[in-house]
């Protein structure tokens, strides 16, 4: 593994990962993003038109020192993408995304602001991190702030059927429409939430499947946390981060039942398909 030049780490978005994440992991998260994804050298995969990412490249100690990363981060995949900008960030959208708030004077959009998404989003994934070019901007996102799951799935079910695969005695019905409907019963802390409903755009990360089309069935599988869970500003304390634990745990348990009864795949929030146990039979592909 070569390593990585001090001046290329400066200059490009990089992925941070540690020693254990494997170049098949990222190629998997890769392809859920990127369908249309491929090899153009035995170290670069092609994302889209003039993007590309290479390594993994070794993180040595004076590159870690430079970026002010933590030891364990041992691995990083260099991004290559046409810087794409536009204006200044409003000030009303301070402090709501932390790529954004890293380009204040000119805020990163297109295939840029694609790629930076994607690199957040998979080094959340990873337990990893981002560094943000030609920044002092270093993101570790919170691996386990990812909560929330939807299933999707070939197959309708009727309100009664679903919560009984959901097994809990507290369910309760909070509103029904001719093909959509809504669950929700209390969690440690506020509320968990079910929504059956079409969704008009599946994520690319199901594109293989035969029953996804435009329109395929949604099951949301939502935590409602109440305002003092909001990190935005700050970090949970750790009896917080206990109890979204025992929320992610349980969501987690109804999704695979929903997943169960319908045949359905699991998705989080960044577009990753999720491996849950007593899911469908398309609960276990990869990614």
């Amino acid at each position: 593994m070569t390593d990585l030049d001090p001046r290329a780490a400066h200059l490009h978005h990089l992925l941070l990962v540690d020693a254990d994440v494997t170049h098949d992991d990222v190629e998997a998260l890769v392809r859920s993003h990127y369908p249309q994804s491929g090899w153009v050298a035995a170290d670069t995969m092609a994302l889209e038109v003039d993007v590309e990412l290479t390594g993994p490249w070794a993180v040595g100690t004076a590159v870690r020192r430079q970026m002010d990363a933590p030891a364990w981060l041992e691995q990083a995949y260099l991004a290559v993408c046409p810087q794409e900008r536009s204006g200044e960030l409003p000030e009303a959208l301070k402090g709501l995304d932390p790529i954004m708030d890293a380009y204040p004077f000119a805020t990163p959009q297109g295939r840029e602001l694609r790629t930076l998404t994607f690199l957040h989003a998979a080094a959340r994934r990873l337990g990893g991190a981002v560094h943000l070019a030609g920044t002092a901007v270093l993101l570790q996102p919170d691996p386990e702030s990812a909560v929330d799951l939807t299933v999707y799935a070939p197959a309708y079910a009727e309100v009664e059927p679903a919560r009984a695969a959901i097994g809990r005695d507290d369910v309760v019905l909070d509103g029904r429409t001719r093909r959509s409907w809504s669950l929700s019963m209390p969690a440690a802390a506020g509320r968990i939430r079910v929504v059956s409903e079409r969704h008009p755009m599946p994520p690319l990360a199901l594109a293989g499947l035969p029953w996804v089309a435009p329109g395929a069935r949604g099951y949301e599988v939502r935590w409602i946390e109440p305002d003092t869970y909001s990190t935005r500003g700050g970090r949970l304390s750790i009896s917080q981060r206990r109890v979204r634990s025992g929320v992610t745990s349980e969501i987690e348990r109804i999704a695979g039942a929903i997943a169960g009864l319908t045949g359905g795949v699991a998705v989080d929030d960044d577009g990753f398909i999720v491996a849950l146990a007593g899911g469908g039979d398309g609960a276990t592909i990869g990614g």
